[in-house]
């Protein structure tokens, strides 16, 4: 396995980690949301006058014990504060990556970098390295593509 391809699949890896963090971020705070809806239904309703012409069960619904909720929603918290912090830490390796890729020295990495990361066109590519147009087409089709998600904050400067 090549130093690129190595690198691409690092890469691949780090950001499907990103995604998998964030959506299970997502998921817990939607379940956070949950349990405090079901807060409500332990809650005594209004003290009005029992009608004892109906049916004392009115549906199959039971409401989680108050204890219950409390304990899952503390646990949810620490949780999403764990995942949170090693989101932060993978978006920063993410950035060195980034940076690192940014500053690779040679033609193939400066086309995979401009194309893939920058979404620069081919003939963009080619006048702002000084190559022809079928050049630099010849070399993105060796290239292989690099993940779609960009996390760049830097300007196009650092690959002259």
């Amino acid at each position: 396995m090549s130093l690129m391809e190595n690198f691409d699949h690092t890469y691949n890896e780090l950001i499907m980690e990103i995604d998998v963090l964030e959506t299970r971020i997502k998921d817990l705070v939607t379940e956070r949301r949950f349990l405090l809806k079901s807060m409500d239904a332990n809650a005594p309703k209004g003290m009005g006058a029992v009608d004892y012409s109906r049916d004392r069960v009115q549906s199959n619904f039971v409401p989680f014990p108050l204890e219950r909720i409390i304990e899952r929603m503390n646990k949810i918290d620490e949780t999403i504060e764990q995942l949170r912090e090693q989101l932060k830490a993978k978006r920063e390796t993410l950035r060195q990556l980034d940076s690192l890729l940014s500053q690779m020295d040679g033609l193939e990495y400066k086309v995979a970098f401009m194309r893939d990361k920058l979404n620069m066109k081919l003939h963009e590519i080619a006048e702002k390295l000084g190559y022809s147009h079928d050049h630099i087409r010849r070399i993105s089709s060796r290239m292989k593509k690099m993940p779609h998600r960009c996390h760049i904050q830097h300007k196009i400067s650092s690959v002259n």
